[in-house]
């Protein structure tokens, strides 16, 4: 068996192609879980460090530092 992964930008394209898969027998699975959301807390905290920036409370990110938070993430 071999397994075929597809991420479908357009959800207006998703019933053409189930369509084509159902026309060629086969089977397949719709998943439209979101890889990660953030939550109100995590927005309003990301905003919060925004202003501080833009305040001159805090000083810049390296980008290391942001890139390794963000694999935490989806990871």
């Amino acid at each position: 068996m071999t397994t075929l992964t597809v991420d479908i930008e357009n959800e207006k394209d998703l019933p053409v192609l189930k369509e084509i898969l159902n026309r060629f027998g086969l089977t397949y699975r719709v998943d439209k879980t979101k890889e990660y959301s953030f939550s109100e807390a995590e927005i309003k905290d990301l905003l919060k460090t925004k202003q501080d920036f833009l305040d001159g409370k805090t000083t810049a990110r390296d980008w290391k530092d942001i890139e390794d938070d963000l694999n935490r993430a989806y990871n």
